[in-house]
C-alpha cells in the first residue's frame, strides 16, 4: 500500500484544521494525515520520470496498520 500526495493551493491552517500535519522537504511542505501513518525516517519528495508515467515519490512515509504505533 502507498500514501498518495497531491498539490494543494489550500491555507496550512485548513489543512491543519483537517486532521493533516506537515513537514518540510526540497520540493515544499509535505502534508500527511497526523493518525494512520509511520514515520519511517526523514520525509523527502522526489520527482521521478518514466516513458511510462512522471510521478512525485515520497519516502519516509508509510501506512500503518491497525496495531502499529503511529506518528513515531
Amino acid at each position: 500500500m502507498e500514501i498518495s500526495v497531491r498539490f494543494t493551493d489550500e491555507e496550512k491552517e485548513s489543512l491543519l484544521a483537517q486532521g493533516y500535519t506537515w513537514e518540510p522537504s526540497e520540493l515544499g511542505n509535505v502534508y500527511y494525515p497526523a493518525e494512520g501513518v509511520i514515520i519511517d525516517g526523514e520525509i523527502t519528495v522526489r520527482y521521478e520520470e518514466h516513458p511510462w508515467l512522471t510521478c512525485f515519490e515520497v519516502d519516509g512515509l508509510l501506512p500503518a496498520k491497525d496495531d502499529e504505533e503511529v506518528g513515531q
